[in-house]
């Protein structure tokens, strides 16, 4: 399969269609994985395909010490200008999950906003969280944050239409075998740029099962940002925290 998320994530019209994401979603997230893991100021803290660094900016004003990854360019030049107008100085790599591995050990691992399931087999996907795994302090946390297959298929929106500045963005979702495929149409005054996303639908047994085939333990579930327990049908996220 095309590695979609190359041009895709690489390119400024990702900016634009996905800016609703904003600060107060990443420190939502960010107090509920804080507030259960009791992580000590001045820890070691690895963001895992970062994006644009909503959530390394607002740990490093905390005080933690942040390490940050992307495969992207653009998004790591967002994410330095973004940090800098606050004054904040991020530790920036650009990498790719599949083929990154650390020296130094971190305390806290985060993979927040479904960063996983983009490649075409089980041993890609699950690459990171075995390369990782000697980089991590004992009792460590991998915090892993992915979309809930059940909850996507018995709820997709197969189309949505939105208007951003003057862009007309058309997303077009659909199942395909173990995927769910998304297609995003820009129009920007007759002038149209196509992409899509492709994610691979994992079973949270399964995800626990490779996980504890690594050497993790399974710790809390959550099924939202507001640190709701998780239930199968009913939850729209899947939020794991695993320890080491």
């Amino acid at each position: 399969m095309k590695e979609w998320f190359r041009e895709w994530f690489d390119s400024e019209e990702y900016l634009n269609v996905y800016q609703h994401r904003n600060e107060e979603d990443a420190e939502k997230i960010l107090n509920l994985i804080l507030n259960k893991t009791r992580t000590a100021n001045h820890s070691y803290i690895l963001d895992a395909a970062c994006g644009a660094g909503r959530h390394s900016i607002f740990l490093s004003s905390l005080g933690y010490n942040v390490v940050s990854f992307d495969l992207s360019k653009t998004l790591l030049r967002k994410a330095k200008k973004d940090a800098s107008e606050k004054n904040i100085k991020l530790n920036l790599i650009c990498a790719d999950i599949r083929k990154i591995y650390f020296k130094r050990k971190f305390d806290l691992i985060l993979n927040l906003f479904t960063s996983f399931g983009y490649f075409d087999t089980d041993e890609e996907n699950f690459s990171f969280p075995g390369n990782i795994f000697d980089s991590m302090n004992f009792d460590a946390v991998y915090v892993f944050d992915y979309l809930n297959k059940e909850f996507l298929l018995n709820n997709l929106v197969r189309e949505s239409v939105r208007e951003i500045s003057d862009q007309q963005i058309t997303e077009r979702r659909s199942f395909k075998g173990e995927r769910i495929i998304k297609e995003i149409e820009i129009n920007n005054g007759g002038n149209k740029n196509s992409f899509f996303e492709s994610v691979h639908l994992y079973d949270p047994e399964f995800i626990i099962n490779q996980f504890e085939k690594i050497g993790f333990k399974t710790g809390q579930i959550f099924g939202d940002y507001e640190g709701h327990s998780f239930e199968k049908a009913i939850s729209p996220r899947l939020i794991i925290f695993f320890r080491k």
